[in-house]
């Protein structure tokens, strides 16, 4: 019994949010038998051996309290707790009537301070002084003597594996002795395997819980997943129908929402049954700022709540046929069945304004800012289209800045050509169609030529020449972006590297994003890429988006030091349209500022726009750091640059972005 799960028995019931429930309760410490459903309760409650019911009774109020009714005569004569979850903010007389029902115990999650964990502890204490030391250890040894369907192995030694006696005979035709950690897996279905990868993928990233449904011995079965200390533990639960089976495969672990399959096949029978639907994509824009300054924890946590807050506000809002699902990461999909267009728009600002309001966590404000993009569609669109077309605008509205709410515009012509470059992307990278530009970059005063950004393109063999914009959010959503990333900056280097030895004194300039600087290896990789290329680092500068580093501030700054120690250069790009601020900079190792070119194009015309600029730069040299504007497209502008003293520039003025041999030809010339 030595790798038995050392944990108690604890039933839940929770209509909505089932999943994450049950993933948050079992990081607690509590082996978590769920419901989603009262039907059986009480049978199911015994079976499970549990001594503490939660049941959630924040939605669906009428069942939870019926619910609570059927258990509370054992409450009395069994020594049970029944500890109810509420939000009196939404039902004021929740807790008394959860009492008049028969809960022993009770949390509002209306208090900033509610703590699901020392709730529960409370009520397991309240367990044990109903039935006596004595009693309860009996209690649970006899709980573990019910021998459910366990099994354990160590994370770095697979053949370290124990199961308990109950699954190796209900598991009998699986050969254990040979095939240890993957006797059960051999005997899944292809489409199970995949869920199994899935749910293993999802603990590696630190997810505290998972589950799998899938059939043993033809019977259908959860099973879950956690892992603790070294170890992978897992336990199998029987499912009454396979109903059951079908409402675990289609809801999303974390919120408890439907999940993208789900939405998928709900989206394709309305379309065929001839509705119009109306899609909403919304996103959380700062989640990755969220995560970093309050930590996964919080940020998953955040996305329960929102979740539980679109399916009751959209309930509430709309009458019609709706679905409410997460689609993936920060991002959710409502699908509402016939509603009228001329409504949409206030029905997306009303459902924004009633969900993402401030929320608290362990005592601190967490500001999530939405933005929701819309798709119409009817029985004419393929339902993957028409969520396709509903994130695209997602994505433009979360990237313009502007308003919350943008509406699809694009043909269903454009959103099959993103799907054939998505598609295309990966190949094209390995047939060598992303190029490499590189645009000048000169002193203000002289004019003189000091380096050169690295631009990526994509030479599309049908399309022509894609952009950096369209090449990256195409790597953004192909999933793909931090081999492409890798690809540019050896690429870049590489060419940089073969200039003549005359034009050795030139810089190169190169973009870092967000995820480079993610990775834990980052600064160990760019010096190989440089020593690979044989390029020198005191002639590099790495450009980095200001708003991408705030999440991750102090990170950041370690990774960039350790290239900085080696000659590499650090410039803030596009400063002036994030989050500026004089903390940052004193905080990295930065060497220079760049100025948006949307800021640069202002500064020919009255004194007041020269404002900001020039209070830029001042800023920049009171730090001793050089200034970069971009996107210089007149002498004017040119003229007023040196006169606020900025040193470097780069614009259409003197060239747009080339590619390697007509920079050659041009650093040559200007030599």
């Amino acid at each position: 019994m030595a790798h038995l799960v050392e944990f108690r028995n604890l039933f839940l019931l929770s209509f909505h949010e089932r999943d994450p429930l049950a993933a948050e309760i079992t990081s607690f410490g509590w082996r978590v038998h769920s419901a989603r459903r009262s039907d059986n309760l009480s049978a199911r409650f015994f079976s499970a051996g549990a001594m503490i019911a939660v049941i959630d009774a924040r939605s669906a109020t009428d069942g939870c309290l019926e619910a609570i009714a059927e258990l509370s005569t054992s409450a009395t004569e069994g020594g049970i707790a029944i500890l109810a979850l509420v939000d009196s903010s939404r039902h004021p007389q929740i807790v008394a009537q959860c009492y008049d029902s028969g809960a022993t115990h009770y949390l509002d999650f209306a208090d900033a301070g509610a703590d699901l964990a020392q709730a529960i502890k409370y009520a397991y204490r309240y367990v044990e002084n109903f039935r006596g030391g004595a009693e309860r250890a009996s209690h649970e040894q006899s709980m573990l003597a019910r021998a459910d369907l366990q099994w354990s192995m160590a994370v770095d030694a697979v053949t370290e594996f124990w199961a308990s006696d109950s699954l190796l005979k209900a598991a009998s035709e699986i050969d254990f002795a040979r095939y240890p950690a993957t006797g059960i897996y051999r005997c899944l279905s292809e489409k199970e395997r995949k869920r199994v990868r899935g749910a293993m993928g999802r603990l590696r990233d630190g997810a505290r819980q998972a589950a799998v449904p899938h059939r043993l011995n033809g019977r259908a079965v959860i099973h879950h997943l956690h892992e603790a200390d070294g170890r992978i533990f897992g336990r199998i639960e029987y499912l009454a129908n396979s109903e059951d089976m079908d409402d675990w495969t289609g809801r999303d672990l974390l919120s408890g929402l439907r999940n993208t399959a789900a939405a998928r096949s709900w989206i394709r029978q309305k379309l065929e049954a001839g509705s119009q639907l109306t899609l909403l994509a919304i996103g959380i824009k700062n989640f990755r700022t969220i995560n970093a300054a309050f930590g996964r924890q919080a940020g998953d946590q955040l996305l329960r709540i929102l979740g539980h807050r679109l399916m009751d506000q959209t309930q509430l809002q709309y009458a019609g046929s709706q679905l409410v699902a997460r689609i993936d990461g920060q991002n959710f999909l409502i699908a509402l069945a016939d509603i009228q267009t001329s409504k949409v728009s206030a029905f997306a600002n009303d459902l924004i304004g009633s969900v993402f309001y401030d929320l608290q966590f362990e005592g601190r404000s967490i500001n999530p800012v939405a933005r929701a993009g819309v798709a119409i569609g009817n029985s004419n669109s393929s339902e993957k289209t028409l969520i396709r077309k509903a994130v695209l605008a997602l994505a433009e509205a979360t990237a313009a800045d502007a308003l919350p709410i943008n509406f699809s515009t694009v043909s269903e012509a454009d959103v099959h050509l993103e799907e054939v470059l998505e598609e295309q992307l990966a190949g094209a990278m390995g047939r060598g169609e992303i190029a490499i530009a590189f645009q000048p970059q000169m002193k203000v005063d002289t004019g003189q030529l000091v380096g050169a950004e690295a631009l990526a393109r994509w030479e599309h063999p049908e399309y022509g020449l894609l952009g950096a914009s369209t090449l990256f959010a195409v790597a953004e959503r192909a999933g793909v972006m931090e081999s492409l990333s890798t690809q540019i900056h050896k690429q870049a280097l590489m060419l940089a590297a073969r200039w003549p030895k005359s034009l050795g004194f030139l810089r190169l300039s190169i973009n870092v994003t967000a995820s480079d600087l993610a990775a834990t290896a980052f600064d160990v990789n760019m010096q190989k890429h440089i020593e690979n290329a044989g390029f020198e680092p005191d002639r590099l500068t790495l450009e980095i988006t200001e708003s991408e580093l705030i999440g991750n501030l102090s990170a950041s700054a370690d990774i960039l030091q350790r290239l900085r120690a080696i000659g590499v250069r650090i410039a803030i790009d596009d400063f002036g349209t994030g989050y500026s601020s004089l903390s940052y900079l004193k905080e990295l190792p930065v060497d220079y500022l760049k100025i948006d070119s949307g800021l640069t194009g202002d500064i020919s015309g009255s004194p007041k726009d020269q404002v900001v600029v020039r209070s830029i730069i001042d800023m920049a040299h009171s730090l001793d750091l050089g200034v970069i504007a971009e996107g210089v497209e007149t002498e004017g502008q040119l003229k007023t640059l040196a006169k606020l003293g900025c040193e470097y520039f780069q614009g259409f003025l003197r060239s747009g972005p080339l590619s390697s041999d007509e920079f050659e030809a041009f650093a040559l010339r200007s030599n």
